[in-house]
């Protein structure tokens, strides 16, 4: 019957849809983590680039001129540059940008923060710059497996897989209706909810034909394929459109199996 390729393809789709969120969850618990375990003031850099370094105002600083930021390589160039509000916990902030020469060697430098008559601040401002061979080596270092394999951030990945995932989706929305009008023209509904009473299990499915069934008609439930009788029920409600039915003899179905009016 031409529903049991819709089923599959139905099945496909929803397989594919899970596949993608999968991933782009996988992709974003791996981002979360990489940054959970990066330490904020830790940076990998390639000789000649630059970067821009902030933190709070150190306490009895008022100006940027009370200040002096000290790297342990004389040739890495550093330049306080302004002051600014800070947008989540407020405060007053400074920022730096930092240069490293074409020709540094490769290593660990570090970078803080002092008041001009040379004692450390307060609180402690240290940064450290890891400065690489190559970005091969940069990506090699990420804390990020996405990173490390791909070359790109995780969040990326999962930003551009989550619209993908709209497309299984929607073929499988349109597959469920177009299985539907193919069960519908066979006589027979999807049971999309079934639910435990004392009477017996309770299944509910969309009216297969324009004629409402009557209260206590009988019907057939048989498996997702057509094929196999699993037991029988009887029409309790008809309503909107939907028919509530009561499995007999102590039956119990999964939603997915058919319904088919005797």
């Amino acid at each position: 019957m031409d529903f049991l390729a819709l089923f599959a393809r139905r099945k496909l789709a929803g397989l594919c849809g899970a596949v993608i969120l999968c991933l782009a969850l996988a992709f974003t618990v791996d981002g979360m983590i990489a940054g959970g375990r990066k330490d904020p003031n830790a940076f990998n850099l390639l000789p000649g680039q630059s970067l821009s370094l902030s933190d709070i105002m150190p306490r009895g600083a008022e100006t940027l001129s009370a200040l002096s930021l000290r790297a342990s390589d004389p040739n890495i160039s550093l330049r306080l540059t302004e002051t600014f509000s800070g947008f989540w916990l407020g405060g007053t902030l400074w920022r730096a940008e930092l240069a490293l020469p074409p020709a540094i060697a490769q290593g660990d430098y570090a970078v803080a923060m002092f008041y001009q008559n040379g004692t450390e601040a307060t609180p402690r401002q240290v940064f450290s710059i890891h400065v690489l061979k190559n970005a091969a080596a940069v990506q090699a270092a990420s804390l990020s497996f996405t990173t490390r394999a791909f070359g790109v951030s995780p969040y990326l990945l999962a930003a551009l897989l989550l619209p993908l995932s709209a497309l299984p989706m929607f073929a499988s929305y349109k597959l469920s209706r177009k299985i539907s009008q193919t069960l519908r023209a066979h006589g027979m509904a999807e049971i999309y909810r079934a639910m435990a009473s004392p009477e017996g299990q309770r299944i509910f499915f969309s009216l297969p034909t324009q004629r409402a069934p009557a209260p206590q008609a009988a019907l057939e439930v048989l498996d997702e394929r057509g094929q196999k009788t699993l037991g029988t029920a009887l029409v309790f409600a008809v309503t909107k459109g939907d028919v509530e039915a009561i499995m007999q003899n102590g039956v119990q179905i999964r939603p997915g199996t058919l319904a088919r009016l005797v």
